[in-house]
């Protein structure tokens, strides 16, 4: 099973030569971003990834590895004379 992909801040690490940033070693299960990119995440990561999507603060999120795009995300045209 692939480990999580979610690297997490843990200050004790943080100095000279490093910026603090850790990999989760959890085992991670298939997720599906909201961007429709799947990623292996452990369950604690799932949760407070959710609340952050949800939040509107995914831009905080930082990947061990890239994910895989299973699609392209659509938008809502928008209607004519809006």
């Amino acid at each position: 099973m692939a480990a999580c992909d979610v690297l997490y801040h843990d200050p004790a690490h943080a100095g000279p030569g490093s910026d603090g940033w850790r990999p989760c070693t959890a085992p991670g299960q298939v997720w599906t971003d909201p961007e429709l990119v799947l990623r292996f995440v452990c369950r604690e990561h799932r949760r407070q990834l959710t609340a952050l999507w949800a939040a509107g603060l995914a831009d905080r999120i930082r990947w061990a590895r890239d994910g895989l795009a299973i699609a392209t995300p659509t938008t809502p045209k928008e209607a004519p004379g809006a």
